[in-house]
């Protein structure tokens, strides 16, 4: 062991070694990674790591993340971030619907496009017995396919009908699909895709009309209001009126 007053410079630990100035604790102006150097992320030479085990359980290390905590702020650091904190946050805007608008009567409608799988011509269709004052209508047959035929305006309670709104306008199946369930139905008229936002529609009535409670809003469209309906309220009752 060499004495002490070889090296005045040089500290003695507890035990009477010399202990390397890189594990001295520094004064605070002074900027110390002796843990890049001689301890874990450098050469591993530092006599006190077998001691400690890891660097972070070194009081060199532990100082130095003090003082860096107690560092004075950067120029301007506080009107950076209060310039920051204090923009105005920009609001994503909900993403485009797609429905599907047609009438039933005197009702305009929508559901969602993804759940019409086809619209094609108007053909007979094959009434059921014991069946004549239920939603179901029977069965009608689309490219070879018997699909079962409902009234969604008997669901929905709408009565009456109209005349079509113009010459063009007549009357179609739709053949729509909805959670692995296949139904098709008549409708007065369809006026095609339209695209919306959340944030257009306009609450539904309470009582009236009769379609209020399948309905999740009203559209604001050509100068009226079509009824956007909730689909899986609408199949799931239909789903329960065929069993």
């Amino acid at each position: 062991m060499e004495p002490r007053d070889k090296n005045p410079d040089q500290p003695l630990t507890a035990t009477g070694q010399v202990t390397p100035l890189a594990v001295t604790l520094p004064l605070a102006s002074e900027t110390v990674d002796c843990w890049n150097k001689i301890g874990v992320a450098g050469d591993g030479s530092c006599v006190e790591l077998p001691k400690v085990a890891h660097c972070r359980n070194c009081e060199v290390y532990a100082a130095a993340g003090a003082r860096r905590l107690d560092r004075a702020l950067p120029l301007n650091y506080r009107r950076d971030w209060t310039e920051r904190f204090a923009r105005e946050k920009k609001h994503i805007a909900p993403g485009w619907i797609s429905a599907v608008i047609f009438r039933l009567g005197p009702e305009w409608l929508a559901l969602p496009t993804r759940a019409f799988q086809e619209v094609t011509e108007m053909r007979p269709i094959h009434s059921l017995p014991h069946r004549q004052h239920s939603v179901v209508l029977g069965l009608i047959n689309v490219r070879g396919e018997l699909l079962i035929c409902v009234s969604l305006a008997r669901l929905l309670g709408i009565k009456g009908v109209l005349q079509p709104e113009t010459p063009q306008a007549r009357s179609r199946l739709v053949v729509a699909e909805w959670q692995r369930s296949v139904v098709a139905f008549p409708v007065d008229e369809i006026q095609g895709i339209h695209r919306y936002q959340s944030g257009e529609l306009r609450p539904a009535p309470g009582a009236a009309p009769a379609d209020s409670i399948f309905a999740t809003g009203l559209l604001p469209w050509r100068h009226k209001l079509a009824g956007i309906l909730d689909a899986d309220l609408v199949f799931s009752t239909l789903n329960r009126s065929l069993s």
